[in-house]
């Protein structure tokens, strides 16, 4: 079982005791990998590296601490490949060990198709058949939809982008759309796009995710943004 939720003030809190040099960041990595599980998700591995002077540290601040992560599973659905998070201006009370503030964390995070079919098959249910393929560098998505009783598979082709009134979604961008060689309506395509999106719902994680930059290269889904920590630390 995962434990509760601990923050990342607690666990540099209880480095100032352990010496001077660099013992005391690898220290401070140590524990807070062993909380990361509770704080993102369990995953294969993480690495961590605190930028902070021992004094620093005792002071209660760190620069930066850069997490790595490998199969992190930020959701019972969502599996990312990879997730790397640089977190700045880290402080926190040493006396009651909780922390006191975090700066803007800046994420990177890759999707393969194999990762992306078991969400997409996970929490589309609804759309049996359902298809979405990472190409080289675009996106093609087969959609089963249904209008005025007559049932077919809408083929799309496009790419993925943040969602202009919620970036913590993101949304397939029709390009193009055929059945067969005869080109979709605009009506056919705008039922398989309603159907489909948000493709990725970022939103109603542990650590939700706003998405400044998705791209789609070497048939994986690269995404880059801001991830909010803040909100999982402990009153």
């Amino acid at each position: 079982m995962i434990p509760k939720l601990v923050n990342l003030g607690a666990a540099l809190g209880l480095l100032c005791v352990t010496g001077c040099g660099h013992p005391v960041q690898e220290t401070a990595a140590h524990k807070i990998a062993d909380r990361l599980p509770s704080v993102l998700g369990p995953a294969l591995h993480y690495d961590v590296q605190v930028d902070a002077d021992p004094f620093a540290l005792a002071r209660g601040r760190a620069r930066t601490v850069h997490v790595q992560g490998v199969n992190v599973q930020l959701s019972q659905t969502l599996t990312l490949d990879t997730l790397t998070a640089d977190v700045s201006d880290v402080s926190f009370d040493t006396k009651t060990q909780k922390l006191s503030h975090l700066g803007q964390t800046a994420f990177t995070a890759s999707l393969s198709q194999d990762n992306l079919s078991r969400y997409l098959a996970q929490s589309r249910v609804h759309l049996p058949g359902l298809e979405v393929t990472l190409l080289p560098d675009t996106v093609e998505a087969r959609v089963p939809v249904s209008a005025l009783g007559f049932q077919t598979i809408a083929a799309l082709s496009g790419s993925l982008r943040p969602n202009s009134d919620n970036p913590q979604r993101l949304d397939f961008v029709a390009t193009g759309a055929q059945v067969g060689p005869v080109p979709v309506p605009a009506a056919l395509v705008n039922l398989a796009l309603d159907a489909l999106n948000p493709l990725i719902d970022l939103a109603t994680l542990k650590a939700p995710l706003t998405v400044t930059n998705a791209k789609v290269s070497n048939s994986k889904l690269v995404l880059s943004g801001t991830a909010n920590l803040s909100g999982l630390v402990l009153p």
